[in-house]
């Protein structure tokens, strides 16, 4: 089969998806993403470049959204590139949080659309409304309705969705849920393991698995990822 893969972050949430389907010789995988390092064996990657940077005249409310559509749009001129050289896939696979995927099915009408629909940006409640500590103002909302209108369209694109959780999927509105899969992205066993004796030593204290070590891990230390509550509750967790 012939797999067409869009995330800007490559590999991102398909990496072991990936991994898969390019060790049977009988597939070919491209894969459409913005970052220029890592390769991947068997896997033939396209860097996409947009055409301009988001304008500084645009709509605060807007320029996530045209940011949105400048990566659509440069993938779209990807995919074109590569009907021209014959290429067509089985099916397409994206992230739609980037707008990557919403201009795909213009390229290849005929060819089924798989979209990773990982949150849906909506004004009330969701990412807005956790914390009363960091409270939302109008123009806060009003920008991510407008941002909502991206994950609208790549609803409307898709023939089918996919998200990793029910909760993830309970955030879209409710008329999508039919067309968005659950199907959790998995743990690597072989390498996400328990070893009996593994040691850590942190500023000259050795740590085993007799020790109670609390951790968190987040991508950025912000509100968003809860940092701040974490760092209030280190000093009841230290007592």
């Amino acid at each position: 089969m012939k797999f067409l893969f869009v995330h800007q972050n490559f590999p991102g949430q398909y990496r072991h998806l990936v991994a898969y389907l390019r060790n049977d010789p009988q597939n070919e995988v491209v894969f459409l993403t913005e970052r220029q390092d890592r390769a991947m064996a068997n896997v033939r990657k396209i860097v996409y470049k947009t055409a301009r940077a988001v304008s500084r005249s645009t709509h605060h409310y807007l320029r996530q959204v045209e940011h949105a559509v400048l990566r659509g749009q440069a993938v779209a001129r990807s995919a074109l590139k590569l009907r021209a050289e014959g290429f067509t896939p089985d099916i397409m696979i994206g992230h739609n949080a980037w707008g990557e995927i919403l201009y795909l099915k213009d390229v290849y009408p005929d060819v089924p659309l798989l979209g990773y629909f990982e949150f849906f940006r909506k004004p009330w409640g969701g990412c807005l409304d956790f914390d009363p500590e960091y409270p939302a103002d109008y123009d806060a909302r009003a920008k991510l309705r407008t941002l909502g209108s991206v994950d609208l369209l790549g609803l409307d694109t898709a023939d089918w969705g996919q998200t990793a959780t029910e909760w993830q999927r309970s955030q879209h509105p409710a008329r999508y849920h039919d067309m968005i899969s659950v199907s959790h992205e998995g743990i690597d066993t072989d390498t996400v393991k328990p070893i009996p004796e593994a040691t850590l030593t942190v500023d000259g204290i050795a740590l085993s698995r007799k020790d109670e070590v609390i951790t968190y891990v987040a991508r950025n230390l912000e509100p968003y990822r809860g940092f701040h509550t974490f760092m209030r509750a280190l000093p009841a967790i230290l007592k």
